[in-house]
């Protein structure tokens, strides 16, 4: 069995998925001793009517002497990798001669805190939205109800043994499609279709958020919402968030110091902790909706199918957890503000770029048709809430976006994510001093961090939080 999920075949590989030799270090004989002892994996490992051959070591070397290795070229944060498994005459059940293709997914070795690089996290999450999708189709059946599922690929087996590769790893399906590492999405052979892929890619996100995660294993996924608890007020999301990113960003001082530290990366890092100074100071007047998060949500980080423009697979879960959906909607409309990919920074955004007759929306309209999504969803999401559903809805904040409320808070959401990723690219910079990064265009993202740095501090006074009097006696935004 192909490990794909998508119908049509493509002849060209995306961008996203091309792949290179391996730049991080991978021991395929460990490998294969650990996957051929996984009952999930044994099927890709030997075929579904395959027997065992009784010695351990003979079925290692069998899957070792099939099995290449590849490294994909995109991705800053964690080692992703292609495994293809060659076929074999006595092993092909589907007597296609076709390889079996997996993802496998690893820490880097060295981890500036011990919350980075969640895995863990992420392969939970794969598995409970994989579940709900499957419960979705069942329910659906072969109706045209509208479709709330969220593509994920479907996760295999968790290796928390960091003996085995040097550091915690999983394997999921490899989803044959297309990812568009430039959002002007220039293969899309019309308008209408860049259209339709970007209006699909706003349904999905909206599905996230409105996912019931207390029904499918997710209520411990991230921190509370926001309320008195226990005779106290607990702080929103977005205040959990700048808490631990100054601690993140902090250790990574600290290892960079060992590289020896210039004094331009310290002024960076002092404009770092004034900007979550400023943050700081609305955080807690902020809408703060409460529901799943993909925690990096944007155009890279979405498989299209390979012919339509429909969204097969949503990748890169390792920050999601529980909080404010503004947050994910602000990561995508980051592209609005970064210049585009052959402006020489390595990362692609429409900054600058007329949008008339190229079919993606503005601004502007992300956020308005977000928010029909969002108002669609909260009639439905209701009635699944349990009993009563009015008190359990205002204990979780749990609301639709609302288009005025999406607008006049939306500079801060952008100076927000600007100055989380202006924490993540400081994190690249620290692995590739310390020779650890793991992306083939590492370096070259770590020289923006004094860009980013700037264009946040742009945003936040260009589009500065709503003032004082917009905010209601009990601290809520107005609506």
């Amino acid at each position: 069995m192909n490990s794909c999920n998508a119908n049509g075949n493509s002849s060209t590989i995306s961008d996203g998925q091309r792949t290179t030799s391996i730049r991080n270090s991978i021991d395929a004989s460990s490998l294969a001793s650990w996957m051929v002892r996984q009952p999930a994996l044994k099927e890709f490992c030997f075929g579904s009517t395959a027997k065992s051959s009784g010695d351990p070591r003979d079925e290692v070397q069998h899957l070792e002497d099939r099995l290449e290795i590849r490294q994909f070229g995109f991705g800053q944060s964690n080692p992703t990798y292609l495994l293809t498994v060659r076929s074999s005459p006595e092993n092909d059940a589907r007597n296609t001669n076709e390889p079996i293709q997996l993802v496998l997914r690893r820490k880097p070795n060295k981890v500036a805190h011990p919350t980075s690089h969640a895995l863990h996290r992420e392969y939970r999450v794969l598995e409970s939205l994989t579940g709900y999708n499957r419960q979705l189709a069942e329910s659906r059946g072969g109706s045209n109800e509208y479709d709330k599922s969220v593509p994920v690929p479907r996760p295999y087996a968790y290796c928390r043994d960091a003996s085995v590769l040097g550091a915690e790893f999983y394997i999921m399906e490899y989803v044959k499609g297309r990812i568009f590492v430039d959002p002007r999405m220039l293969s899309m052979q019309s308008e209408e279709e860049r259209a339709e892929a970007y209006l699909d890619a706003l349904r999905v996100l909206s599905n996230i958020h409105n996912v019931p995660w207390w029904s499918i294993g997710l209520g411990k996924h991230g921190g509370p919402a926001t309320g008195m608890r226990d005779g106290e007020e607990k702080p929103t999301y977005i205040e959990r968030q700048l808490q631990r990113l100054l601690q993140v960003t902090s250790r990574q001082s600290e290892l960079m110091k060992s590289n020896a530290e210039s004094e331009d990366m310290k002024r960076i890092e002092r404009s770092i902790h004034q900007m979550a100074k400023k943050l700081q100071q609305h955080a807690n007047n902020c809408p703060n909706p409460y529901g799943l998060l993909h925690g990096d949500y944007k155009i890279d980080n979405i498989i299209f199918h390979p012919t339509k423009p429909i969204v097969i697979a949503v990748l890169d879960w390792e920050l999601s957890t529980m909080g404010d959906g503004y947050c994910d909607l602000a990561n995508l409309c980051m592209m609005y503000f970064m210049p585009e990919i052959d402006k020489g920074w390595g990362i692609a955004g429409l900054g600058g770029m007329d949008l008339r007759g190229t079919g993606i929306p503005t601004r502007d309209e992300v956020l308005s048709k977000y928010c029909i999504y969002s108002q669609y969803h909260y009639q439905t999401l209701k009635q699944l809430l349990p009993p009563p559903a009015s008190a359990v809805s205002l204990s979780l904040n749990i609301h639709p976006a609302n288009g005025d409320e999406a607008k006049a808070w939306a500079g801060f959401y952008l100076s927000f994510l600007f100055f989380k990723n202006c924490v993540i690219v400081h994190g690249v910079a620290q692995r590739a001093s310390s020779g650890v990064a793991s992306s083939a265009m590492a370096h070259r993202v770590a020289k923006l961090l004094p860009v980013m740095v700037q264009l946040a501090w742009k945003i936040w006074d260009e589009y500065p939080p709503p003032p004082p009097d917009y905010y209601k006696n009990d601290g809520h935004s107005k609506l």
